[in-house]
């Protein structure tokens, strides 16, 4: 059965909550090392993109130094969408069924001084609740979470998750999200699919993301 209620395992909390969902405690591991918060709206950026952060930088980030592979993770490039603030690069793969999106931004104004994994937490709060705010803006539509984790990846900090989304005359859709910084540098990749499943996603945006930072030519972390 669909239900509005999202489903968190208690790898870390956050402040904001959805109606229905249980407020449960944070579980203090070394994946876990600190409450994802939602930081004050007043000093976030509203983007008017319902996949984008509000926390996004005020000044243009050297996001032309990073090189767009022709491929990653067996999935072709497929275009890019370029401003100010983010590069989003897309991939697809030769049938079209299957896509994923990698998307740079840089920090933003007075985050340099944050702890990385407070910032990667607070940048991943603030994705999430858009998709939480989607589902919420129709009845019909559904979002369950079904894991979250602040881990270390590669010596990076990096938000993972796994989610699933359903909308009217649709089948589910899973879903998986990947966040990290690099370089002072966010880098998310999201990935949706109707035939993989979940943990085939997240598997697929870690091998995107090692693939990706091989590909580049600037320093090194």
């Amino acid at each position: 059965m669909n239900v509005k209620v999202c489903y968190l395992l208690p790898a870390f909390t956050l402040a904001v909550l959805l109606s229905g969902c249980a407020d449960k405690p944070v579980e203090q591991s070394p994946d876990s090392p600190l409450n994802v918060q939602k930081l004050d709206k007043v000093t976030l950026q509203a983007t008017g993109s319902e996949n984008q952060a509000r926390a996004l930088p005020d000044s243009k980030a050297q996001l032309d130094l990073y090189q767009a592979p022709q491929t990653l993770a067996g999935l072709q490039f497929d275009g890019e969408i370029s401003s100010a603030r983010a590069r989003t690069l897309r991939y697809r793969d030769a049938e079209g069924k299957e896509q994923l999106s990698l998307t740079l931004s840089g920090l933003p104004t007075g985050w340099d001084t944050m702890n990385p994994q407070r910032a990667v937490a607070g940048y991943y709060s603030e994705l999430r609740q858009r998709r939480v705010d989607k589902a919420l803006s129709n009845s019909a539509n559904a979002l369950s979470i079904i894991s979250e984790r602040l881990v270390d990846l590669e010596g990076n900090p990096s938000a993972q998750s796994q989610m699933r989304w359903v909308e009217p005359n649709r089948p589910i859709q899973n879903q998986a999200l990947l966040v990290t910084l690099i370089n002072d540098d966010f880098i998310r990749i999201s990935s949706a699919s109707y035939r993989q499943k979940t943990v085939w996603l997240l598997q697929q945006a870690k091998r995107v993301l090692a693939e990706f930072k091989a590909a580049q030519t600037m320093p090194a972390p």
